[in-house]
């Protein structure tokens, strides 16, 4: 028999449940921060105070700045940084500083300027690129394939720069992805597309024209991420034609 789903959470620093403040804080960041009233500046960061005050339930919890400090320690994915920001910057001109937090990618709030949150990456670099890589299910992959990649809710289509394990790659894709979408980083940069990286190495694009999709005629190849290795789409003998 199973053990009590309760009795699995990993209980840290005087027995509070660090995964449970993770959760709430990509919640919060990502998704909730302006309806929580919680004031975030265009790059995403919001004082650490302000979200230790908050009354909502999914960040009650007697929280404190420690806690808030060790999550973002020992995030496997890197998922958040903390920052020193003027106070200015969040309406306490008689502070001088205030200390900060950010998701560092995965927002769906619209007023997030990525140009601030990630760094842009060059056409030349984006060329050059030797992966980009996609992961999702075997269940979505038929709408994919017809429709190509959408941002759906996100601001940005999420990426990797390779497998995870591989080259320091520690986000971008679940670990539980059973298709891996490989894009023709070249293509996307003779044609314009935005590539940004943010700070855990994440890869994201808001497609063609930044609306939200990327077409399938930008896939270089998709595999099924099992041991098989299937190959369920091939462009690379078309985009070397291109290319030559």
């Amino acid at each position: 028999m199973s053990e009590p789903r309760s009795s699995k959470r990993p209980r840290e620093n005087g027995g509070k449940n660090l995964k449970k403040l993770s959760h709430s804080l990509s919640w919060a960041l990502r998704h909730a921060a302006p309806e929580l009233g919680l004031t975030m500046t265009a790059d995403g960061f919001c004082p650490v105070d302000e979200v230790l005050k908050c009354k909502h339930a999914k960040l009650k919890g007697n929280w404190t700045t420690g806690d808030i400090q060790k999550v973002v320690e020992t995030s496997d994915k890197q998922r958040f940084r903390l920052q020193e920001r003027p106070g200015v910057d969040y309406g306490r001109p008689n502070e001088s500083t205030i200390l900060c937090i950010r998701a560092n990618q995965g927002h769906t709030i619209k007023n997030i300027d990525p140009d601030l949150l990630l760094t842009r990456i060059s056409t030349e670099d984006l060329a050059c690129m030797p992966a980009i890589v996609h992961g999702t299910y075997k269940s979505a992959w038929e709408s994919i394939l017809k429709q190509g990649l959408k941002r759906m809710s996100r601001n940005h289509i999420h990426c990797a720069s390779g497998l995870l394990g591989e080259d320091g790659v520690v986000s971008g894709m679940r670990r539980s992805c059973e298709v891996y979408i490989y894009i023709d980083a070249r293509k996307c940069a003779e044609d314009g597309i935005v590539f940004f990286k943010s700070d855990n190495g994440v890869l994201l694009t808001a497609g063609v024209n930044d609306e939200g999709t990327l077409p399938v005629e930008y896939f270089s190849h998709v595999t099924d991420a099992s041991a098989s290795e299937e190959i369920l789409l091939d462009n690379r003998s078309s985009n070397m034609s291109r290319a030559a």
